[in-house]
């Protein structure tokens, strides 16, 4: 190899890294914002629903799919929070809400902090849209 060679292909090896680099800087930046997880937004003037997290549970990471999936489409009316089970935090809010340790439900809010309603179990896309339609758009 000649020295226009090799420089030619040290070259294309740092145009093919930076390349690499900007696709996965986009695709980091296209992902879903994460979930915040303070519960004092609770009885703020704003409708949430928190996700009682339990990061060992498949039944867990649907429901934050499922989260992830609707949020845009109700993000002017509703707040999306994810408490973890193993939390201090988690652990106080299942406490006080009543909800059983180690499930995974979705615990939904008005703007005034009264409990509206709990969803449990498998819940679908359409039952979670009914839900938030029925309970927050009016």
């Amino acid at each position: 190899m000649t020295s226009t060679q090799v420089g030619l292909a040290k070259y294309t090896r740092l145009i093919i890294i930076f390349t690499i680099c900007a696709i996965l800087v986009a695709a980091v930046m296209l992902l879903p914002k994460g979930f915040s997880d303070d519960v004092s937004k609770i009885g703020q003037g704003t409708n949430v629903v928190v996700l009682t997290h339990n990061k060992n549970s498949v039944q867990s990471l649907e429901l934050m799919e499922l989260l992830n999936t609707v949020r845009s489409d109700y993000e002017e009316m509703v707040e999306f929070l994810v408490v973890d089970i193993d939390t201090r935090e988690g652990q106080v809010f299942i406490r006080r809400e009543g909800v059983s340790f180690g499930a995974s439900v979705l615990v939904l809010f008005g703007g005034d902090g009264a409990r509206k309603g709990i969803l449990a179990g498998s819940v679908s896309e359409k039952e979670l849209r009914s839900a938030l339609d029925s309970i927050f758009s009016h």
